[in-house]
């Protein structure tokens, strides 16, 4: 099944200025990606590095312009090709290989927002952290909703919350004094306690298996050495390799049936990567200790 499935293989790289409308999409180049995405984005920032093969020079010059817009999106042509990641170029470069040009994108994941605007801005007292991650989402033109949950986001501000700072320094800063962890993901902010999941609906779970895209045997791999074992945020946990799903985002809950590690997991990152003439299409999936159901 798995040949068939990367036969039917598909992508889209579309690369836009959004303020003169200026853009190409990509479909048939060959090129290669590799995309990280994290549940902790303080701890991980989300990246994507892409290669095109043999890009015209006029669409090599659009990509000189500062932070233009990107999206990348691949799947499979019997089922759906999904958005992989959205977000501005921060770095590209074209250097020679043989006969062929290969030009390098880098990406950023609401990189502008984050990191060049800084907020001045003061939340009452009696609100709820809830409410100052909402504050710093109205700041982040990128980001159009927010999904929340958790008991910590709960907590209230009880003298005011200044925020003053880069929106990166604001959610690290709340993300380490409330437990919290947050990523953004295709112009969502997540936002859930560290030990938590950003969804706690399991009947939404992707069921991984052999027929559904699991490649490889899944394997234990060990947690953060840095906490203490019964640390409830503890990364221990199983890896899996999975034939290409750009649904599956860091956050969220997955099945593994497995007759060794079956159970419910919490996804804490993944990888996607592929290449359009070879054989990789697939993505990893990290995910730590088994959910009690």
């Amino acid at each position: 099944m798995a040949i068939i499935y990367q036969k039917n293989r598909a992508y889209s790289l579309i690369i836009g200025d959004i303020e003169t409308g200026d853009g190409f999409e990509v479909t048939e180049l060959n090129i290669s990606f590799d995309v990280s995405k994290s549940s902790s984005n303080k701890d991980k920032t989300n990246s994507c590095v892409i290669e095109v093969y043999n890009l015209s020079k006029e669409k090599q010059k659009l990509l000189e312009k500062d932070y233009i817009a990107a999206v990348l999106s691949a799947g499979y042509h019997d089922t759906a090709i999904k958005r992989l990641f959205a977000g501005q170029v921060t770095e590209a470069t074209t250097r020679k290989s043989g006969t062929d040009s290969i030009t390098q994108i880098r990406m950023g994941s609401s990189y502008t927002e984050l990191n060049h605007s800084t907020l001045s801005k003061y939340v009452a007292p009696g609100k709820t952290y809830r409410d100052v991650l909402e504050e710093i989402r109205k700041e982040l033109p990128g980001v159009s909703r927010a999904v929340y949950n958790g008991t910590n986001l709960n907590n209230p501000v009880l003298d005011g919350y200044p925020l003053s700072g880069t929106a990166r320094e604001m959610l690290d800063e709340i993300s380490e004094a409330q437990q919290v962890e947050w990523h953004i993901d295709d112009g969502v902010l997540y936002a859930n306690d560290m030990s938590g999941t950003s969804t706690d609906n399991l009947a939404t779970s992707f069921i991984i298996n052999k027929t559904t895209g699991l490649i490889e045997l899944p394997y234990a791999v060990s947690g953060d050495r840095a906490r203490a074992k019964k640390d409830p945020v503890k990364k221990t946990g199983v890896q899996m390799k999975i034939l290409l799903n750009p649904e599956i985002l860091p956050g969220s809950i997955i099945l593994l049936e497995d007759d060794n590690f079956g159970g419910y997991y919490k996804v804490e990152s993944t990888r996607t990567y592929g290449q359009w003439r070879s054989n990789d299409w697939y993505t990893d999936l990290r995910c730590s200790q088994k959910i009690k159901v």
